[in-house]
């Protein structure tokens, strides 16, 4: 028999209930929607908080060097709808 790997949950664990949300927030507008990478950490190198950032319905990117940068994308983009002045990424 070969042996298996045992699943994080045991049957003493229960679930973790999320609180009720309101109907108005139940669905998520994909308008608000962002996907995010972060740059991946080389050998030797500080840590450093660097990416891209891409508005899901616009095609929207940027580059990021900082969580100011990241946080100026998501409010320009909430803000207006568009990354105008951002370049693309």
């Amino acid at each position: 028999m070969i042996p298996t790997q045992r699943s994080a949950r045991t049957t003493s664990q229960t679930p973790r209930r999320l609180p009720r949300l309101a109907p108005e927030e139940r669905l998520l507008s994909p308008t608000r929607a962002f996907v995010v990478q972060f740059r991946e950490e080389r050998e030797g190198e500080a840590p450093r908080f660097a990416g891209r950032v891409e508005h899901a319905t616009s095609g929207e990117a940027a580059r990021f060097e900082s969580p100011e940068d990241l946080l100026a994308f998501f409010a320009r983009v909430m803000r207006t709808g568009h990354a105008e002045g951002w370049q693309r990424g």
